[in-house]
């Protein structure tokens, strides 16, 4: 792990056999709070939006509005068991207002990178605290599993350890909905725009290599630039 600067680290993914297959800079939420009081926070409110149930696969929706000096900066959040560690799963709802002021608060000091806090089960797993606020990540993931929920850095290296004509996994089209649910697309307009995203008539035919590609573009910019 690299620290960049007093906000910016680089973590390292690795496979089973612990060697590096890829990289992704992030930003932490104890880095960003403590930039945002550097520059005038004035207050943080959240609200549960969504507590979770069976009839929602136990996912917890939160918003966040964050007031400094700059303005108000208001986001979501999503947590359930299937984008946490493990040993997050008694605690979705505080992890999903986590994750909601992770990203007002990026909004807030100008941040595009995504927090770590932000990233799913194949990214946080294991992820350690190192003393600064930064943390590293202890997960043996492999490559083709960070792609499924996640991003990273070096795309190409990912898309060679996967092949090329793997189906989008079941994982990665639940994620896709829940990126476009918090950007406002839903239903049969999310469904008709992941299509044209892909270029395919049914996401049946999309590719686990195109899912992590456009999963990362969602991310990184939103959903500025995708096809539609």
């Amino acid at each position: 792990m690299k620290t960049q600067s007093n906000l910016v680290t680089t973590i390292e993914i690795k496979d089973r056999q612990g060697r590096v297959v890829a990289t992704k800079e992030v930003v932490t939420y104890a880095g960003l709070l403590n930039r945002a009081h550097q520059e005038g926070l004035k207050q943080i409110e959240t609200t549960l939006l969504q507590a979770p149930s069976a009839a929602n696969e136990m996912t917890a929706i939160s918003m966040a509005k964050v007031v400094t000096e700059k303005g108000v900066f208001t986001e979501v959040g999503d947590a359930n068991p299937g984008n946490v560690n493990a040993t997050i799963v008694p605690h979705i709802i505080r992890m999903a207002f986590t994750r909601a002021k992770a990203r007002a608060l990026r909004d807030a000091v100008n941040v595009g990178v995504i927090a770590l806090e932000e990233l799913t089960d194949d990214y946080a797993n294991g992820a350690v605290d190192n003393g600064n606020g930064a943390k590293t990540n202890g997960a043996t993931t492999t490559a083709a599993d960070a792609g499924e929920n996640g991003s990273t850095e070096n795309s190409g290296n990912r898309a060679s350890q996967e092949p090329a004509n793997d189906p989008m996994t079941e994982n990665q089209r639940r994620y896709l909905f829940r990126l476009l649910a918090e950007r406002s697309v839903t239903g049969d307009e999310a469904h008709d725009f992941l299509k044209r995203a892909f270029g395919v008539e049914s996401l049946k035919d999309a590719s686990k290599a195109d899912a992590s590609t456009l999963i990362d573009h969602i991310l990184s910019v939103g959903l500025e630039g995708v096809p539609s």
